[in-house]
């Protein structure tokens, strides 16, 4: 029988070339055991692709590459990545997509990329003076002009890129300068994800750069208003949150995992074969196996696979009660962490912004449907 599966593959480990002052992995990495388990080897790629194909059997089979900085690794792994999954014996169908920092990127990188049909993830955290504030390389310099140099690369090549945003607490007060600079330059398929305090932080003293529920409450309504104004003018801007909420309209479940309210095996797979059910729990408590001796079958069984999605489900009276929960569904895990009662950390964000939102959201449903029905 045909399955389908997704991977996110680690190649670099915790490597990286910038030191970004919010970067999560690099927090994992401090508490971890071994801090940075190597380049992968091409046999433990090998062997990724050769048991998803077993697993998959004709199916389909999406494989992220992610850091620390995925790019490190050097090209010559991605060409033997491609390689690999040709000729299977099973005919499963590839598809790639990679995160970067984008500052290493040339034209090589670009014509391999569009040749192979990449889909390219951009960490980019606004215009040049917010972006230099904790997007800085090893000796401390911002990395703004760096990274806009590796987006004109992909442009240059026409590989279909994303841009992906962390919001601190400085650029939730400065979104309308933000939106407005990607619009300008083109850049049209955008994520934002709220900065958290590291995992192993229960002291909950917010850094200069997290935010509060209030500020990413009215940072999601500001940037609403601006994405809602350009959608009713027909100069569409794709953000994620919004694509999934505007989705529900039309009856499609939601893509991304931090929406469905329950977690699923993101097969995580640092560079030295471990997996991990989800990027933010690459702890040795929470592995699930490794891709060497285990096959995804094994990895599916494990207790600590079971164990992990069991505990993922929002067992909140307050929040399940909530008018938004079939929409909230109380959010992602991580974002309950450490939280009293396990209530999301941005409850209020989400309630506030819900109730703002939702009817325009169905307005604007409303009119693409009519719309796509020529009325």
């Amino acid at each position: 029988m045909k399955k389908n599966l997704s991977l996110m593959i680690k190649p670099s480990s915790s490597k990286c070339n910038l030191k970004c002052t919010y970067c999560f992995y690099h927090s994992i990495a401090d508490a971890r055991d071994i801090k940075d388990y190597g380049f992968m080897p091409l046999s433990t790629l090998k062997e990724i692709i050769i048991k998803s194909d077993d697993y998959c059997n004709g199916g389909y089979c999406s494989i992220g590459f992610q850091g620390g900085e995925s790019t490190l690794i050097g090209l010559n792994f991605y060409r033997e990545l491609v390689k690999y999954t040709q000729n299977l014996e099973n005919g499963t169908i590839f598809s790639f997509s990679i995160q970067t920092n984008g500052t290493t990127l040339d034209d090589e990188w670009g014509e391999f990329l569009k040749e192979n049909n990449f889909l390219v993830g951009i960490s980019l955290d606004g215009n040049k003076d917010i972006h230099n504030l904790n997007r800085v390389d090893l000796k401390n310099d911002g990395t703004f002009n760096k990274v806009t140099k590796g987006i004109d690369i992909l442009k240059k090549h026409k590989v279909e890129f994303n841009i992906l945003t962390v919001v601190t607490s400085t650029l939730c007060k400065k979104i309308e300068s933000v939106y407005k600079f990607y619009k300008k330059n083109d850049y049209r398929y955008l994520q934002f994800i709220p900065c958290l305090e590291p995992l192993e932080n229960t002291s909950m003293t917010l850094k200069k750069y997290s935010i509060t529920p209030e500020e990413y409450g009215k940072f999601l309504i500001k940037l609403f208003d601006l994405w809602y104004r350009d959608a009713l003018n027909n100069d569409y801007v794709s953000i994620r949150l919004f694509d999934n909420i505007l989705g529900l309209f039309f009856n499609h479940e939601y893509e991304a995992c931090d929406m469905k309210g329950v977690c699923s095996c993101q097969h995580i797979i640092e560079s030295d074969g471990s997996i991990y059910p989800c990027d933010f729990y690459t702890y040795e408590r929470y592995k699930v196996g490794n891709i060497l001796k285990d096959s995804f079958e094994d990895i599916h069984k494990n207790p600590n696979t079971i164990t992990f999605l069991e505990s993922s489900k929002n067992a909140n009276s307050k929040c399940i009660s909530c008018r938004y929960f079939s929409i909230c569904r109380g959010g992602c895990r991580r974002h309950r962490e450490n939280q009293e009662n396990s209530l999301n950390y941005f409850c209020e964000s989400y309630y506030d912004f819900y109730s703002y939102s939702l009817d325009k959201f169905r307005h604007l449903a409303i009119i693409t449907q009519n719309s796509f029905l020529g009325r």
